[in-house]
């Protein structure tokens, strides 16, 4: 059988990100290792500015050059506190997307959210290393093997004494042919209704996650994001690689829970993340439902819009973040130099 040969933008796409992670980690990242020993706070410090620069780039990739456009509804996500990030998985982009929403609320976003993401994905050449560095959970879908995993890196965060945001997909896969069978499956079994636009979060690692945040008094906020694609909707790395297809528009709606709002007892947030799993489904059959036109997540009261609509406004918005970009990468600058003299100090 004859592959099919990959399309131009595609194949550039991924040729980009992948050698500018490549050479990003041997020539910025690797020569910083000795940090990590010698002081770790400093190297969290610099890597994350490191990696939140580099972000900017498919960023502004998908929103400048191929024309994708976002729209984010809902609560602003607050980078100074420590936060679990829930969202829907329906394609396995998501989290490539996500990093634009996180950029137009604010760039600071970049350096401070953390993905929970398949072990596999570590020794991927270059990106893999980087998130490495960056400090990412990776996990191996095994309850006794992630348990350490989710307990040590979350140690870890407050040891460096640093805030962040950690993006779990509680539903554990994106939204597959296979994973919609099991997840039916696992909906008759357990007399639960039958899901067409989200699977079944697994309660369990979502529980033991907010209760290590708990205890290591390591969670202010939890957002439950619900993602929707309008009209395009491309599944997965492949198929941008093959066809170039990219989203029209991608919709987060943001949504914020105190800590203090989630039950205390395991079963109790099985049934909260359950709870709101079910009202996610119901969100986004009334988004599909509406005419390609009109798909989009409506605003509650007194909740923000990025960006906004209006001319004058939307104006303001834009330079706002621009402003905040070129602020991040005047901090990384400052990182960068910080982090020379303190090697040259320990010389």
């Amino acid at each position: 059988m004859r592959l099919p040969l990959p399309n131009l933008t595609g194949l550039l796409f991924w040729l980009f990100l992948f050698l500018s992670s490549f050479l990003g980690s041997i020539f910025l990242l690797f020569p910083l290792i000795p940090l990590i020993y010698f002081a770790p706070p400093l190297w969290r410090t610099v890597a994350d500015c490191f990696i939140g620069y580099w972000l900017i780039l498919p960023s502004s990739l998908c929103d400048y050059i191929l024309g994708v456009k976002f729209h984010i509804t809902g609560d602003m996500i607050n980078c100074s506190e420590p936060a679990l990030i829930i969202m829907n998985h329906r394609t396995r982009l998501d989290w490539l997307f996500f990093w634009s929403a996180l950029y137009k609320m604010d760039p600071w976003l970049l350096t401070t959210e953390k993905i929970s993401l398949k072990k596999a994905l570590e020794y991927i050449p270059g990106a893999g290393w980087a998130m490495q560095c960056a400090a990412y959970l990776f996990l191996e879908r095994n309850y006794k093997n992630d348990a350490h995993t989710i307990s040590d890196m979350i140690s870890y965060y407050k040891d460096m004494g640093r805030y962040y945001q950690i993006l779990l997909f509680p539903e554990g896969t994106d939204r597959g042919e296979r994973a919609v069978k099991r997840s039916d499956e696992f909906a008759i079994q357990h007399g639960l209704p039958l899901y067409d636009f989200v699977l079944h979060p697994r309660t369990t690692g979502f529980a033991y996650m907010i209760q290590v945040m708990r205890q290591k008094s390591y969670l202010k906020n939890i957002y439950d994001i619900t993602v929707g694609y309008p009209d395009e909707i491309v599944s997965s790395e492949l198929e941008i690689l093959q066809n170039g297809r990219f989203p029209h528009a991608v919709h987060f709606d943001v949504r914020r829970y105190k800590e203090d709002d989630l039950p205390k007892d395991n079963c109790g947030l099985a049934d909260w993340i359950n709870k709101i799993w079910q009202e996610k489904e119901n969100r986004l059959k009334n988004f599909y439902n509406a005419d390609i036109a009109q798909r989009k997540f409506l605003s509650c009261s007194g909740k923000k819009n990025w960006p906004n609509k209006e001319k004058n406004c939307n104006f303001r918005v834009v330079k706002t973040g621009e402003e905040r970009g070129v602020r991040l990468m005047e901090k990384c600058s400052s990182c960068m130099t910080q982090s020379k003299g303190d090697i040259e100090n320990i010389k």
